[in-house]
């Protein structure tokens, strides 16, 4: 275990094995090499991308063949911003067509004007259909009460494969 402190005095202990945040066993898993790309915008619910997020609602999109990002890519690194979330919640990412996670993304505020947090995310591998056209990754927003929205911002800046 390792041990990891982030600003706000928040201390996170993780198993410092990058393999276990996937689906198939770690074994399975040796043989991914990381590819960094230049730090692209890949979604932007501000300028499209599905326009604003409401709260307790699911958001398919597509990261492979995006900024770099190949078809064959298992998964990705990313900085995903939230903006302006006009109640307090929670922001989460999961492979489309996979199972919503346990854990969250990035906490926040309401009215918070950004916030970002970086973030390797494992990719569908098997891209579910969308209106945007084969998604692979799903992204949501969840408060205590349902209600709310915002923007995202995601940001790659590499993959695994």
């Amino acid at each position: 275990m390792r041990s990891i402190r982030f600003g706000r005095g928040l201390v996170l202990a993780l198993p410092f094995v990058v393999a276990g945040a996937f689906s198939q066993p770690a074994e399975a898993q040796q043989g991914l090499q990381f590819y960094a790309v230049t730090p692209c915008r890949a979604v932007d619910t501000r300028s499209g991308s599905g326009g604003i997020i409401p709260a307790a609602t699911e958001r398919k999109v597509i990261i492979k063949n995006v900024c770099g990002i190949p078809p064959d890519a298992k998964a990705v690194s990313l900085n995903a911003t939230v903006v302006f979330p006009n109640t307090d919640g929670f922001f989460s990412m999961w492979p489309s067509g996979g199972v919503f996670p346990v854990v969250s993304t990035i906490n926040f505020l309401a009215g918070e004007p950004a916030l970002a947090n970086g973030a390797v995310v494992p990719l569908s591998l098997n891209p579910v259909a969308c209106p945007l056209g084969n998604c692979d990754l799903s992204i949501a927003y969840g408060t205590a009460s349902g209600t709310g929205s915002l923007h995202a911002v995601l940001d790659v800046t590499g993959y695994f494969k």
